[in-house]
């Protein structure tokens, strides 16, 4: 449906990556990103924990074959979080959290009753547990290790925090006048402005605009450069207060980001937030919003946020699991080039 540091330098072989593929939370160079600001922010165990998953040395991670879809061989952690949008998705129902329409807020931790235990909170719950399960196979928890790192970003993707009719904006038509940044790209949905668009735009625009970019930088150099940034922008005390709360907590604020009429992903009718003025669902003919270069100046900044977020976040998680030592971000143990 819906729907990322360096670990030497990331070396990556993706074969199966050139197939269809379904919307992702935050497009490939959102979730790298997330991952990578991760990694630099893991402590000196966590890496080494990390390391010894991935055994890159030794040829590093492949996924099983699927039928018909030849494998995929990690050797990094920041490109192995893109492998829960691989096709066949191995956990598919697990990259979204899909209310009613007369949800106001996210108040806990449980999956809603349609979903059963499929959500992003179980997917979180699971994968954790796996990864710090010594017990367990190493590829199963290298695996696990790429999932927590995808859904970390997910979470922090408003329109994955949203409802299930219309597919998280999927359903809603959606136009860019002028496009989003100096790539040209272009939306055809509401969900992919705010999975590439604002991104787009935003902070990976700014990286492009500085005098040392290149056109012949590798895939994930601009990834890279947008952590450098994040990083500079973040102080410890922020950091702190960044990590603290848990999952569901982040997808509260997600879904606030959701329900704001600015966003134009719902329409507040009584105490329902609707498809349209006029449809509670989405109807047969879908609704086209019109987006200029104002609506992505309002919320790049906050799709920008929202990946900061998501990686101080997931390297806590991660140096909670993996670290028996850790006990929070600290001036010299985090933020390590």
């Amino acid at each position: 449906m819906r729907a990322s540091a360096y670990l030497a330098s990331a070396t990556l072989i993706l074969s199966a990556f050139a197939l269809p593929k379904p919307a992702h939370a935050w497009g490939k160079m959102g979730h790298v990103t997330v991952c990578d600001l991760a990694y630099r922010n893991l402590t000196p165990t966590s890496r080494v924990a990390v390391g010894e998953l991935l055994q890159s040395r030794n040829g590093g991670i492949t996924v099983p074959k699927y039928k018909k879809v030849a494998a995929r061989h990690y050797t990094s952690f920041n490109v192995g979080c893109l492998e829960e949008d691989g096709i066949p998705r191995r956990n598919p129902n697990d990259h979204f959290i899909n209310f009613s329409r007369s949800t106001s807020q996210v108040t806990g931790d449980t999956c809603p009753a349609a979903a059963g235990d499929e959500c992003i909170f179980e997917g979180i719950r699971r994968d954790l547990a796996t990864l710090k399960d010594v017990s367990q196979p190493r590829v199963k928890r290298a695996f696990a290790l790429f999932a927590v790192g995808h859904w970390l970003g997910d979470i922090h993707q408003p329109l994955h925090v949203s409802f299930a009719d219309d597919r998280g904006g999927n359903g809603i038509d959606a136009k860019v006048t002028g496009g989003c940044g100096s790539v040209h790209y272009q939306p055809d949905n509401l969900h992919s402005v705010w999975d590439n668009c604002l991104l787009e735009a935003g902070l990976l625009e700014r990286v492009r605009q500085r005098t040392d970019y290149k056109k012949t930088w590798s895939r994930w150099t601009i990834t890279y450069r947008a952590v450098d940034t994040l990083l500079a922008n973040t102080s410890l005390t922020e950091e702190q207060q960044i990590v603290a709360g848990e999952p569901w907590r982040w997808a509260a604020e997600s879904y606030a980001i959701t329900l704001d009429p600015a966003v134009r992903y719902c329409v507040e009718v009584g105490n329902s937030c609707n498809y349209s003025a006029t449809s509670l669902l989405k109807p047969h003919d879908k609704r086209l919003e019109q987006l200029n270069q104002s609506y992505l100046t309002q919320f790049s900044a906050r799709a920008e946020d929202r990946v900061r977020k998501a990686g101080f976040r997931l390297a806590h998680l991660l140096n909670q699991a993996l670290d028996p030592a850790y006990q929070g971000p600290v001036q010299d143990g985090l933020q390590q080039p």
